[in-house]
């Protein structure tokens, strides 16, 4: 099990070996990712020895530069080569309606692999809609 809490440039991770389950949740600002996603892409490259049957990564981006989109790439890679391996992978990819630019990342990421993505749209402010 690896958790990192949120901060206003990173976002919650929470990656559980046990039930093949991986979360990043929020913003990837960070302008010097490489610490903070290097000790992911280790955490991966260890449960790639031994993976569950599925793995299934969800991804809620709250905004992402351009530095942080590549290891988010890499970490994508990671889990294309599980796949690779005949394991279950899943992507579930999350956006919110009405913000194309993390919709529109998730496509590319989506093209960049063998394997589809799951896109699940959110309503922004869905409670205040009602």
């Amino acid at each position: 099990m690896y958790y990192k809490e949120s901060t206003k440039e990173t976002p919650i991770v929470s990656l559980n070996s046990e039930k093949g389950v991986l979360l990043i949740d929020g913003n990837c600002e960070s302008e010097t990712p490489d610490e903070f996603f290097t000790e992911i892409t280790d955490w991966i490259n260890n449960y790639s020895k031994k993976p569950q049957e599925t793995t299934t990564l969800t991804i809620n981006l709250g905004g992402i530069n351009i530095s942080s989109s590549k290891y988010l790439l890499n970490i994508i890679y990671q889990l294309e080569a599980l796949h690779k391996e005949n394991y279950k992978v899943r992507i579930r990819w999350v956006y919110k309606n009405g913000e194309d630019g993390n919709y529109e990342l998730g496509k590319d990421y989506d093209e960049m692999v063998s394997f589809p993505f799951e896109f699940i749209e959110t309503v922004e402010n869905f409670v205040s809609n009602i």
